[in-house]
């Protein structure tokens, strides 16, 4: 297990073309799914289907992994859905205001840190941050809204709450 439970946990730079991790990042250009971080940063939750075999994917894929063919369609999807599962983290990744103060997340509450998966239209699943409220409330099959959240550096990334 690593010393640094964080450091694979990765932020979705709001410009699209760059990955970082706690001492690592790619300065490189998604082209076929830049559209996903673009969409993403103006509050809509894209999907791709394969014009094909029609399999639908979230976090949008450029190619179908069940058909192998590149002919994908952009879709939005709604960021409504149920609670399949989520955890508690009990020790939070240093970038947690319970942490670090002054860190990205300092606006947001998380104690512990509950993490959600929403399954909305077409099974697909969204995951995120449950912010704020009682833990004890959190409860599976109940009806959660994910939104993107941008973070004071720009980085987004996804919050669940209850609707």
């Amino acid at each position: 297990m690593s010393e640094e439970p964080d450091r694979w946990w990765p932020f979705i730079s709001s410009g699209g073309s760059r990955m970082d991790f706690k001492n690592f990042s790619l300065n490189i250009s998604q082209t076929k799914v830049n559209r996903f971080v673009d969409e993403l940063s103006a509050g809509k939750f894209m999907a791709t289907v394969c014009k094909k075999c029609g399999k639908n994917y979230y976090p949008p894929l450029a190619d179908c992994s069940n058909c192998m063919q590149s002919d994908m369609e952009w879709k939005q999807i709604s960021g409504e859905g149920t609670l399949v599962t989520f955890t508690k983290i009990h020790v939070p990744p240093e970038h947690f205001a319970v942490r670090q103060p002054l860190m990205p997340f300092s606006s947001i509450q998380f104690e512990p840190c509950p993490i959600g998966l929403l399954e909305v239209e077409g099974g697909l699943k969204i995951m995120g941050w449950i912010p704020k409220g009682d833990v004890k409330k959190i409860k599976v099959g109940m009806k959660m809204k994910a939104s993107p959240f941008t973070l004071p550096d720009g980085k987004v990334t996804i919050i669940l709450e209850p609707i």
